[in-house]
């Protein structure tokens, strides 16, 4: 019963366009993924953002990263803002709750064909931390790098 019940399941999934394969246009075998760069103040943040989008490609792409000389596309970017808000303080002003955003843009070139697949300007992700967790803006900075990464990733995937 449990079979028949899991290759319902399965043959549902299978029909309904699902799929665990990468989205990223199976074309592309490689990129390149130079440090971004940064145009705030805050410096070295650059490559905290750079490291997330390399993670964030090995795990969700098929994708490999490789030097430029051998890449198929090349994905670079600007750092262009980071921003700290303070959500909640105490009534001794002190903050508990802080939100990072973090603005990029960044551009996908296909390198075989001089082509670029994407070229975005404003691209904007966030995190929040909590103080009293001992959390602090550096423990913000880096999830909203993640959150950033993973924008990046999902508009390189392909659009149904």
């Amino acid at each position: 019963m449990i079979n028949i019940i899991l290759l319902i399941l399965a043959s549902f999934m299978a029909s309904c366009g699902y799929t665990s394969r990468s989205l990223i246009d199976q074309n592309v075998q490689s990129v390149y993924v130079p440090i971004f760069d940064n145009d705030t103040f805050r410096r070295d943040l650059e490559y905290d953002l750079t490291k997330a989008i390399k993670e964030e490609i090995l795990f969700r792409t098929q994708l490999k990263i490789v030097d430029e000389k051998h890449a198929d596309t090349i994905l670079t970017g600007i750092l262009k803002d980071v921003q700290e808000n303070v959500l909640i303080e105490n009534p001794d002003a002190v903050t508990i709750e802080s939100r990072v955003n973090v603005f990029v843009q960044f551009s996908w070139l296909d390198q075989r064909t001089g082509r670029i697949l994407i070229d975005k300007q404003n691209v904007a992700a966030s995190a929040e931390f909590i103080a009293t967790r001992n959390e602090d803006v550096r423990t913000g900075e880096i999830e909203a790098f993640v959150n950033t990464a993973r924008k990046i990733i999902n508009l390189m995937e392909r659009k149904w």
